[in-house]
């Protein structure tokens, strides 16, 4: 088969999934989305004013697939369409943490920091980024003014099965005695309030867990266990009778552009070096064209019998398809006929909207 299997739960095992008519991914406030002013627009938003913004997600999320870029590589006599990258939503989108420039030395700690329940499943999205980064300053501040030293950190926010938020910090600790295991969770727990002062989650929701000193183990611990799961949460699924099925915290994500992931400046630092003596280059490939993925799959899957709401569930799995580059007339055809080649409606009633 194409695609590569989904595996673990679909949308619907959840309980904060949502069941609806497909929205129109024409509607003129998707333009709005993420742009200037639209994050003030939101916090003005009523209860049912927001939930009609947050039912308007999937029409994004599969709007942007619409398009894929196509690549030809003259040398190999190959084309690629290539399937785009939008932020997590891709299995292959966190494979760069394997190398992740830790800095040695020390002892690493995984953190784990809940939620209560009653805060309110909207709450808790609009400002969990919020209350990371004022936890994460409080404890930076005390290592600092205490004991002269800078923490490094990774830290990622995860999606509960009932659609929650809750927060796991890998972080680097120097040897101080006096920092036994009561003292950190009891100083950890102080830290994770609202703004008011509020714990935030009741004290046996703050859990510390001691990792380890091989920074390599702390790479495999935050790929396999921290972020395996991120490109799923992104996931929409279409039904061949118009309805269309996500879960409510993933529109929470989107709306309020939340970041799931960060780490300390002394590691982003690293990592931004590495990046930038990487070697630059052509690889061979060159941007040839656009094509609608309906035509993809009308040309190549609908024959074998793959269902088009099955195949574009699994379609954000793929970096890209590759065929040969005898194919390149189907798939752009605009751009083949300006070339003295058949003309473009050949393939017009290839195409349609979704």
């Amino acid at each position: 088969m194409w695609y590569t299997v989904f595996m673990g739960s679909s949308v619907l095992d959840f309980k904060d999934a949502v069941v609806i008519p497909f929205p129109d991914p024409d509607d003129p406030r998707l333009r709005r989305v993420h742009k200037k002013g639209f994050s003030e627009m939101v916090k003005s938003l009523s209860g049912d004013e927001l939930r009609e913004w947050l039912n308007l997600y999937p029409a994004w999320y599969i709007k942007g697939f619409r398009q894929l870029v196509v690549l030809h590589n003259p040398e190999e006599k190959k084309v690629r369409v290539v399937v785009p990258k939008r932020r997590s939503h891709r299995a292959d989108y966190y494979a760069w943490i394997k190398h992740l420039p830790l800095p040695k030395g020390g002892y690493w700690y995984l953190l784990t920091l809940t939620l209560y329940r009653a805060i309110g499943m909207e709450a808790a999205w609009r400002s969990i980024n919020h209350w990371v980064s004022r936890f994460l300053n409080r404890f930076k501040t005390y290592l600092r003014v205490k004991y002269g030293v800078d923490a490094s950190y990774i830290w990622v926010v995860e999606v509960h099965k009932d659609g929650f938020p809750h927060v796991h910090i890998l972080y680097r600790m120097p040897f101080v005695k006096e920092l036994d295991w009561r003292r950190l969770l009891s100083m950890f727990q102080s830290y994770w309030v609202d703004d008011e002062g509020n714990p935030l989650c009741a004290p046996n929701g703050v859990d510390l867990k001691y990792i380890g000193r091989d920074v390599q183990r702390v790479r495999d611990y935050v790929l396999k266990y921290l972020v395996k799961d991120h490109h799923k949460v992104w996931r929409v699924k279409v039904f061949s009778d118009g309805r269309v099925a996500f879960r409510l915290s993933t529109a929470f994500i989107w709306l309020f552009r939340v970041r799931l992931f960060g780490m300390s400046l002394d590691i982003r630092g690293e990592l931004r070096k590495k990046e930038e003596e990487k070697p630059s280059g052509s690889s061979g490939w060159v941007w040839y064209g656009m094509v609608p993925s309906s035509r993809v799959y009308h040309l190549y899957y609908a024959p074998l019998g793959i269902a088009w709401e099955d195949w574009l569930y699994h379609l954000p799995e793929k970096g890209y398809m590759e065929y040969e580059d005898g194919r390149l007339p189907e798939l752009v055809p605009s751009a083949f006929s300006s070339r003295g080649s058949p003309a473009d409606d050949v393939y017009d009633d290839l195409v349609e909207d979704f």
